[in-house]
C-alpha cells in the first residue's frame, strides 16, 4: 500500500558568470540552494543543452530536432547537444540554510551559436536538478528503483553562445579578405567589391560598385541592398536589412564608368551566419539596376555575419 506524505521542496537558483560565450569557452555558474526542510539529496546536477527547432507545414508548426530526419544538405555541427555535471550527490541539505555550489560545463567545439529569427530558432539552456527519494513510492530495483527519484526543484537559464569571426565555425565557405565579384551583361559592365567579407552584428558593410557602360543607360534607380535568407525545414524568409540608394533615376551616357562608395549597417541581432541541422542563415550583398518593367541587372556577394554582446 502506497503512504503520501509531503515530498521535499528547496528553492534553486542559477548565476552565469558575465563572460561572452562562444564555442569551446568553459561556462561557470554557481547553484544557489535553499530547502524548506531538511532532507537528503540523492543527486543534484546541472544540465547544458542545445535545442534547435524544425518548421514543417502540418498541424505542429514546430517541432524538437530529434523527431525528424536531418535536411538536405551537410550541417557543420553534429546531434542536439545534451552536456550534464553532478555537483552533488547522497548529500543532507540543511532546512532554510543556503548553499551555493559552482559548476563548470565546457561548450563543445563546433557549437551552433543562439540563432533569433522568424523561422531559424537555435538556443541554449542551462538548467539544474536536485533528486530526492519519495518515501510514498515503494523501493525497488532497477526501473523501480529509479521511480523512486523525484525533483525536489529545478530552475532552468537561458544561456547565449555567439559566433567566432571565422566563416570556418559559422558556416559556409570561407571567403577572401577582401571579395570580388564582377559580372558582364550585353551592355553594361557591374563590379562589386567589399572591405571585408566578414561583418559583426551591429556594425556595417562598406564597398564600392563600378558599373561601366556601352551604350547609354536610363533606369528607375541604381542600389546596394543587404539581404538575410533563413530556413528551417520547409519555412524560409528572404529580408532585406538596409539598403542605400546610389542613384535615382540612374542615368549614365556610353563610354562611361562611374564608381560609388557605399556603405550598409548589419542589423543588431542574434542572426549569425550558419548551417545547422535544419537551419541555415545566410547573408549576401547585392547591387541591382532597377529596370521598372525590363529585367534587372544585378551582381552578389556573400558575406559572413557573426555575433558578439
Amino acid at each position: 500500500m502506497l503512504r503520501r506524505s509531503t515530498p521535499p521542496a528547496a528553492d534553486i537558483s542559477v548565476s552565469i558568470g558575465s563572460r561572452p560565450l562562444y564555442p569551446g569557452d568553459i561556462v561557470e555558474a554557481e547553484v544557489s540552494v535553499t530547502p524548506h526542510a531538511s532532507f537528503l539529496a540523492s543527486v543534484g546536477y546541472v544540465r547544458l543543452s542545445q535545442t534547435e527547432v524544425l518548421r514543417i507545414d502540418s498541424a505542429r508548426d514546430a517541432v524538437p530536432q530529434m523527431m525528424m530526419q536531418g535536411r538536405r544538405g551537410r550541417s557543420r555541427f553534429g546531434e542536439p547537444v545534451q552536456v550534464d555535471h553532478v555537483f552533488i550527490e547522497d548529500t543532507m541539505l540543511e532546512g532554510g540554510v543556503l548553499q551555493r555550489f559552482p559548476v563548470q560545463l565546457r561548450l563543445p567545439v563546433p557549437a551552433p551559436p543562439t540563432v533569433k529569427g522568424k523561422y531559424a530558432h537555435i538556443t541554449w539552456q542551462l538548467s539544474a536538478s536536485i533528486l530526492a527519494k519519495s518515501d510514498w513510492m515503494p523501493s525497488g530495483k532497477g526501473l523501480l528503483a529509479n521511480l523512486t527519484l523525484g525533483k525536489v526543484g529545478e530552475i532552468t537559464q537561458e544561456v547565449v553562445v555567439f559566433a567566432h569571426a571565422d566563416a570556418a565555425n559559422i558556416g559556409g565557405e570561407r571567403l577572401p579578405d577582401q571579395p570580388t565579384i564582377n559580372r558582364q551583361f550585353r551592355n553594361v559592365g557591374m563590379d562589386l567589391s567589399l572591405d571585408s567579407g566578414l561583418a559583426v552584428n551591429g556594425g556595417a558593410i562598406d564597398g564600392n560598385l563600378s558599373v561601366s557602360t556601352q551604350t547609354p543607360v536610363k533606369a528607375r534607380e541604381l542600389r546596394v541592398e543587404l539581404a538575410r535568407w533563413e530556413r528551417s525545414g520547409n519555412k524560409q524568409a528572404r529580408v532585406v536589412e538596409s539598403q542605400q540608394i546610389l542613384q535615382r533615376p540612374a542615368i549614365q551616357d556610353a563610354g562611361e564608368q562611374t564608381d560609388w562608395a557605399f556603405h550598409l549597417p548589419v542589423p543588431d541581432r542574434l542572426m549569425p551566419s550558419v548551417l545547422g541541422q535544419h537551419t541555415f542563415v545566410g547573408w549576401q550583398v547585392r547591387a541591382i539596376i532597377d529596370r521598372a518593367l525590363r529585367p534587372n541587372l544585378s551582381v552578389t556577394q556573400l558575406v559572413q555575419v557573426y555575433t558578439s554582446p
